[in-house]
């Protein structure tokens, strides 16, 4: 089963970059650990997150992030989802493709073999 760990990246109110990063990363940790394949957008460049918002459309990113959600047979959305635009709509991608959305810490069952 593939997950992929939804999220904040940049910070808004109280939230900092580095603690969103860490923990959406923290959360795709977890989910490895649970037996799970993982995309986790947040660890999914090298690219500082503020030259990459001047280079890049942020259009681009959640593009090619509901490229890969396309492909996941879950998500799992990390707290502090609702101050961010990205997150709703990879939340509402999902929901419309009928990928099932836990929110953290909710998880999925992994399927038994």
């Amino acid at each position: 089963m593939i997950v992929y760990v939804a999220g904040p990246i940049r910070p808004k109110g109280t939230q900092t970059l580095q603690g969103n990063l860490e923990r959406a990363k923290g959360i795709a940790l977890e989910l490895w650990l649970g037996g799970f394949a993982v995309i986790c957008p947040h660890a999914n460049t090298d690219l500082p997150i503020e030259l990459a918002a001047k280079e890049m459309d942020e259009a681009k990113w959640i593009e090619g992030d509901l490229e890969l959600l396309r492909k996941c047979d879950a998500v799992v959305v990390c707290p502090g989802w609702e101050t961010s635009t990205g997150t709703q709509i990879e939340i509402g991608f999902a929901k419309g493709a009928g990928i099932p959305v836990y929110y953290y810490p909710f998880t999925p069952e992994r399927k038994k073999k």
